[in-house]
């Protein structure tokens, strides 16, 4: 097959992640979840507290030389402006080194524009998703509902801050697809035939 990259977006608890490594495992390519990613962008110096209120959508102000504020202008708002630059990089040269499955991280927006990209965003119903963290997570079916609410809210300020645009937009997706209706391995099944139709030597 020709060098590829699969981007897959995801809700929380629609089985992204775990239908992403299926993908990679079968094709024989690198696999890289939001973890890895994040430790990539920590190992460059971009602190985890940094990356956090980027993906919160929280404006950083710090304070110059003798202490006053400094507003947008301050060495930490230049900071949070790198740590957006940096991730993107990263996403870049991921891409260009090998092909991969790159889970999450806005990887659908910030690889559009290249013609060797598998766009794929993953959703469930609701009532799946709140059941299947209720089982990995092992939690009560309030506070599951309770974390998916605050994940999506915290992954849709962060795609926003990151892209300028609504996380679910389907114009920067190829494929939309609800896990519930194959399962995961069955999914990961059907993206892999797609992904063999188009980078076909």
């Amino acid at each position: 097959m020709k060098h590829m990259v699969i981007t897959i977006g995801c809700e929380y608890g629609a089985r992204g992640n775990a239908v992403g490594r299926k993908v990679a495992e079968d094709l024989g390519i690198k696999f890289y979840d939001r973890e890895l990613v994040d430790a990539i962008i920590d190992e460059v110096g971009v602190p985890k507290d940094i990356m956090e209120k980027v993906e919160e959508g929280i404006t950083i102000a710090g304070k110059g030389v003798q202490g006053q504020e400094r507003g947008n202008f301050s060495k930490y708002a230049d900071l949070t402006e790198r740590a957006i630059h940096v991730q993107k990089q990263i996403i870049r040269k991921l891409a260009d080194r090998e092909s991969c499955v790159i889970i999450g991280r806005s990887a659908d927006y910030i690889l559009k524009d290249r013609e060797d990209v598998l766009r794929i965003f993953i959703y469930s119903p609701n009532e799946v998703r709140i059941k299947n963290v209720m089982e990995s997570h092992n939690l009560s079916e309030p506070d599951a509902k309770l974390l998916i609410s605050e994940k999506d809210k915290r992954y849709h300020k962060r795609h926003l801050a990151l892209t300028g645009s609504n996380r679910g937009d389907r114009h920067n997706r190829d494929l939309l697809i609800d896990s519930s209706l194959l399962g995961v391995e069955r999914t990961a099944n059907y993206i892999e035939t797609l992904a063999k139709e188009l980078f076909a030597e």
